[in-house]
Order: structure tokens, then C-alpha cells, then sequence
């Protein structure tokens, strides 16, 4: 005499099997799938922030926190202490690597969405990450307050998990990346804790 085995219809659905005992289609599955992922929304980023420490014995820190102002532009402001009176150049760099801080390398270059020459932020060609120059007063400190259209919290020009360099010089805007000297100051872009929308 034979038992006849009942599985529950969960543990069918959960083997890819329909009640009838043939596999479930790629087609059904993949429905399934397709179902489920459209009633989870994606999340917004508005607001991120990034900690500066030294490069070597630097001595510059500081604190910048980026806020979406609206679909295209990034309002970034903030506080880096501990330059030299004068411009430095303040880029977005293309790795949040804060490996090497002797030299602040493991950042890479500039970060750019495509190919682009290097430029000023009002530039209709520049990288993604030229933000110009920040100025530091007699006490060493600037503060920072930019408002820019080409960087972004989402999408392909998204900053966020990129590097932040600030330069012991001022960036000229000459090729290939502005002639803005040593990195004095290296952070990560990370989303803000009341960041996500």
C-alpha cells in the first residue's frame, strides 16, 4: 500500500514547482520577480557628508556636507581648517580609497562621467568633479559654499562613495588636472544619517 506524500503549496512554490508537480516556467518566475521588485522604491539620496583628514602632516581637516536642492543641483558647504592663506583646489576624485594617506593617491584623478578636459565649475566642459578653489582666510580656515548643476546624489554623476581632495595650491584651470600641487586633505562621501528620502 502506498502513502501518498502532501507538501504544502509553499514548499512547491518554494521548489519551482506548480501544484501539479511540473516545474515552473522561467516566464511565471521571472513575473514573480519582476512583481515583487516594483513594490520596493528605490531610495533617494539628499544629503551626504564627508570627514577631511590630513595627507601626511598636513594638518588639514575638515567637514563638507553636500544637500540636494532640487532635481539638478548640489549645495555643498562646510569648514576645512589648517592651509595656508590663499586658494586650493577642491575636487571630487574618482575613488573613495583612503589607503594611501601619506600621498592621498588611492583617490586617483578627477572624478569624470565620460571624457572631459579639465575646467572651471562654470565651464560647459570640465570634469565632474571640478569644483574650482576654496579660500582660506589668515587663520588658515575656509568656508565652503557652492552650489553646482554637473555633481549629483544619484543617478551616473552620483558622488556619493567618491573621494574628496583638497590641494595645497590653487587650481590655474590648466590641463590636464590644474596644476593645484600636493593633496593636503583626503575624505569619502558617504550618505548622511538623515540622508536617504
Amino acid at each position: 500500500m502506498h502513502r501518498r506524500l502532501f507538501l504544502p503549496a509553499v514548499a512547491l512554490s518554494a521548489a519551482g514547482l506548480t501544484a501539479a508537480g511540473t516545474l515552473a516556467g522561467p516566464t511565471t518566475q521571472a513575473a514573480t520577480a519582476s512583481a515583487a521588485s516594483r513594490t520596493v522604491a528605490e531610495p533617494v539620496v539628499t544629503k551626504a557628508v564627508a570627514v577631511l583628514m590630513p595627507v601626511g602632516d598636513s594638518g588639514v581637516s575638515g567637514t563638507l556636507y553636500f544637500e540636494r536642492v532640487d532635481d539638478s543641483k548640489v549645495k555643498v558647504t562646510g569648514e576645512v581648517k589648517g592651509l595656508k592663506p590663499g586658494e586650493h583646489g577642491f575636487h571630487v576624485h574618482q575613488f573613495g580609497d583612503l589607503t594611501d594617506t601619506e600621498t592621498g593617491k588611492s583617490a586617483g584623478g578627477h572624478m569624470d562621467v565620460g571624457e572631459h578636459k579639465h575646467g572651471r565649475p562654470s565651464d560647459e566642459e570640465r570634469h565632474t568633479g571640478d569644483l574650482g578653489n576654496i579660500t582660506a582666510n589668515e587663520d588658515g580656515v575656509a568656508k565652503v559654499n557652492i552650489t553646482d548643476e554637473v555633481i549629483s546624489l544619484n543617478g551616473a554623476h552620483s558622488v556619493v562613495g567618491r573621494g574628496f581632495i583638497v590641494h595645497a595650491d590653487p587650481d590655474d584651470f590648466g590641463q590636464p588636472t590644474g596644476n593645484a600641487g600636493a593633496r593636503v586633505a583626503i575624505g569619502v562621501i558617504g550618505v548622511a544619517q538623515d540622508g536617504l528620502k
